[in-house]
């Protein structure tokens, strides 16, 4: 299988402008649905092996990110740290990651903070911008001044698998077995459960010049094209 594609810092926010339509399915085999997306007319088929996505998701105090994607927001955004890894403890390599919303269409960069290795109920949080300010030739200087006010708002993580289409238009993500934790409750792992959701979401992705195209495509999913943040979803469920 060919490795997941990724985000560089070559060019700056705004300047990979793409598409990520997200469906949600409930009540829904796993099994099942994978078998509709692989004999869909667009012939996908996957593409990396199942990982487990971990992020903290940060945000200022008067959760600033959270009612910019709530309001629905014309320019929004919001920052996280990822790391991949079935223990959602074990943080290792992780990447700083900066999304940016512009209408419809994102955007993204991710800084990747190499070496770095530890477990989240031993670390002090602050450590990633420590992380992130050594990379100051690479971390755009704003980014970096917006990070220094944020703090940790929500973690979370999930199973992902990946497809993509003959023609290599078009990429799709399944999100399933989907957890949340309040960063505030420090025994997440122990008396304070996590807060789990049943759904899989389907993420279509791919580039503003697909669009139309992307129609026929989308209408032999069968589910509705839905607005949907993980981040958004996650604070209301924990808070």
């Amino acid at each position: 299988m060919v490795k997941a594609a990724s985000k560089t810092t070559d060019k700056p926010l705004g300047e990979n402008l793409r598409y990520e339509r997200k469906f949600i399915y409930e009540n829904t085999n796993l099994d099942d649905l994978i078998g509709e997306v692989l004999i869909n007319s667009y012939c996908f088929k996957e593409v990396f092996h199942r990982r487990t996505i971990n992020n903290i998701y940060y945000d200022d105090g008067g959760f600033s990110y959270f009612h910019q994607n709530v309001s629905g927001d014309g320019k929004r955004e919001k920052c996280r740290i990822r790391w991949y890894g079935d223990e959602f403890t074990e943080i290792e390599n992780p990447t700083f990651e900066v999304k940016k919303k512009f209408g419809e269409v994102g955007d993204k960069i991710s800084y990747k903070l190499k070496g770095y290795k530890s477990t989240l109920s031993s670390i002090n949080i602050n450590e990633f911008e420590h992380l992130v300010f050594k990379n100051e030739s690479q971390v755009n200087k704003s980014v970096i001044s917006k990070f220094q006010q944020l703090t940790p708002a929500l973690y979370n993580t999930y199973e992902r698998r990946y497809f993509l289409s003959f023609c290599n238009r078009f990429r799709i993500t399944l999100d399933y077995n989907m957890n949340f934790y309040n960063p505030n409750h420090k025994n997440y792992k122990g008396s304070h459960k996590s807060i789990s959701q049943d759904e899989i979401i389907l993420e279509l992705k791919y580039d503003m010049a697909h669009d139309n195209e992307s129609r026929k495509l989308t209408q032999q999913l069968r589910s509705r094209l839905s607005k949907n943040s993980k981040y958004v979803r996650g604070v209301e469920m924990v808070y």
